[in-house]
């Protein structure tokens, strides 16, 4: 499988905060459940930019997908697109999940590849993970394969974002991190749950470091089951 870069917040100009101006305008004068008639110019009255520059945002959005319009004979009237309450409504349900105690997803014990061991060795990495968590990372990750999209799930936790960097003319993405348990039978260990920017996994696949092996410490083998649960604060503390 080829590496990709995953969007973690979506690309630029494809995202709906990119355009949040004029959607929470829209919402405003009514555009939540039907068309309004909305001018540039009461747009830009609304927040505090000229006729045109408000006119131009209108339009971005529009080509962007993120509102709908209809010509009326009184002008132009417009409404949030279904696209854009998908994304909205998507935020406002990841903005207002609880955190739930004691929260676990299931996932299986998978083989890697040999990345884990390769990326966990470089420097710009090592370092960083070192100064965040203050462990030295085992050189290799345990892969496991969640029973669902295990990126949305740690994203209602708090990240510690490890910066991507260039390295012998290659780029290097940044890495989601999160602070997580790994429950096996009666035994757990804390460790630190990564998402590469630029993985060739896809979002159920969680890939976990700790300062030792934990498929040697939980005595793991491919095909196992464990439960993941992610913290909310820093393993160890």
């Amino acid at each position: 499988m080829v590496a990709t870069k995953r969007q973690l917040l979506g690309k630029q100009g494809d995202r709906w905060f990119d355009y949040a101006e004029v959607l929470v305008s829209l919402v405003e004068f009514g555009g939540l459940h039907g068309y309004v008639k909305i001018s540039g110019s009461s747009l830009g009255s609304l927040l505090g930019i000229s006729q045109q520059a408000a006119s131009i945002r209108l339009a971005r959005a529009h080509e962007a997908g993120f509102i709908e319009k209809r010509a009326t004979t009184m002008g132009y009237e417009y409404t949030l697109s279904k696209k854009a309450r998908e994304q909205v409504e998507k935020f406002i349900k990841i903005y207002t999940s609880p955190f739930l105690d004691g929260e676990k997803v299931r996932a299986t014990v998978v083989s890697g590849v040999g990345e884990g061991k390769f990326f966990l060795e470089l420097q710009g990495y090592k370092r960083q993970i070192e100064k965040i968590y203050g462990f030295k990372p085992y050189p290799g990750t345990l892969n496991l394969k969640a029973d669902q999209n295990a990126l949305a799930l740690f994203r209602r936790y708090p990240a510690k974002i490890v910066n991507g960097f260039r390295a012998g003319g290659k780029v290097f993405g940044l890495v989601l991190s999160y602070g997580a348990k790994v429950h096996h039978g009666k035994e757990s260990v804390e460790c630190v749950v990564v998402f590469p920017e630029i993985t060739r996994y896809g979002d159920e696949m969680i890939e976990c470091i700790a300062p030792f092996s934990i498929r040697r410490k939980l005595n793991l083998k491919d095909a196992d089951s464990v439960y993941v649960e992610p913290l909310s604060g820093t393993p160890g503390q």
